[in-house]
């Protein structure tokens, strides 16, 4: 993609829905699967800070030396919200979001991936653009 040398990082921002509730309710899982993804993907991952809420839901955050990994869930509406931003190289990054898809078992998906600090007279702003995952089960 032309530009992508004047990107400073990107922003990949999925919505995942149709995800079982026991999935979404489970700490233990959310965050063994965030730590799964880090090193699947290679991304360096410095700590990770989790909570259960009541009376369901669940928040992973996953400092990483290139930035942050999150995934938020709403089990009563089988709704998770994953950020992955990294000022790495991204080649792998779809393949990490269509992991997480396919982990947290979601019927529909939503991507996209904004670049961020590209020269905004180049590029007149943001670069947003949206992104089909491949999460059938081959």
């Amino acid at each position: 993609m032309s530009g992508d040398r004047d990107a400073l990082g990107y922003h990949w921002i999925m919505d995942l829905r149709g995800c079982p509730f026991e999935l979404l309710d489970d700490l233990k899982f959310v965050r063994a699967k965030l730590v799964e993804v880090t090193e699947r993907f290679g991304l360096t991952l410095l700590n990770v800070q989790s909570r259960q809420f009541e009376p369901q839901g669940v928040t992973a955050l996953g400092f990483l030396a290139e930035s942050h990994l999150s995934i938020h869930t709403w089990p009563e509406h089988n709704y998770a919200a994953i950020d992955i931003f990294t000022c790495a190289a991204d080649t792998q990054l779809k393949s990490a979001c269509e992991f997480i898809a396919r982990t947290l078992q979601a019927e529909e998906t939503s991507v996209i991936r904004i670049r961020r600090g590209v020269d905004a007279d180049a590029h007149a702003g943001l670069v947003v653009e949206k992104i089909p995952l491949n999460i059938g089960t081959n």
